[in-house]
């Protein structure tokens, strides 16, 4: 027997207690949207997203009335994304932090976006060689895909013939 949410609810105002009605923390399933809705479960440690926001008010800033990344709650939804994340993406970005951190420098991207080795010549931040380059290649794509399909951008785009879609924050602080 699982409970449901008018018991689980009668239990924390004490009203009876879950025990009392023979269920444990083992036996409460989670619903597909508890199972989601943790939110507070974070990739980066407080420092690290520090410089993961540095990061991305440098690669995408306001301008002209538009919100940038920090505008626009990016590094956060990042974040999270990152969280769930496989450990590929998640090494990639966490090395690549740690060294941007160390020493911030974004000259890797001044590279041209085409590679000459890749495949036919196109542009995909994977491709790159340096596992450096690929990190700030693949996070200015990130921020940039973040930002502009943000609530932020969307309400600040409104007339300027944008489709005002955007995707709802996963959890805000």
């Amino acid at each position: 027997m699982t409970p449901d949410r008018r018991q689980i609810i009668a239990a924390l105002l004490g009203l009876g207690t879950l025990p009392e009605r023979g269920f444990t923390q083992e036996t409460l399933p989670l619903s597909a949207a508890d199972a989601v809705a943790e939110g507070w479960s974070r990739f980066f440690t407080p420092a690290e997203l520090k410089s993961f926001r540095t990061l991305g008010d440098t690669l995408v800033p306001a301008y002209e009335g538009r919100p940038g990344a920090l505008e626009a709650q990016a590094p956060e939804f990042l974040d999270f994304l990152l969280s769930r994340s496989g450990i590929d993406v998640q090494t990639l970005y966490r090395q690549g932090l740690a060294r941007y951190a160390a020493k911030p420098d974004l000259t890797p991207l001044n590279k041209p976006w085409t590679l000459g080795n890749a495949p036919g010549g196109t542009a995909h931040p994977e491709l790159a060689q340096d596992p450096y380059e690929r990190f700030l290649r693949a996070a200015k794509q990130a921020f940039y895909q973040a930002t502009v399909n943000s609530r932020q951008w969307a309400e600040a785009s409104r007339g300027r013939g944008s489709s005002n879609l955007y995707w709802l924050p996963v959890a805000s602080r």
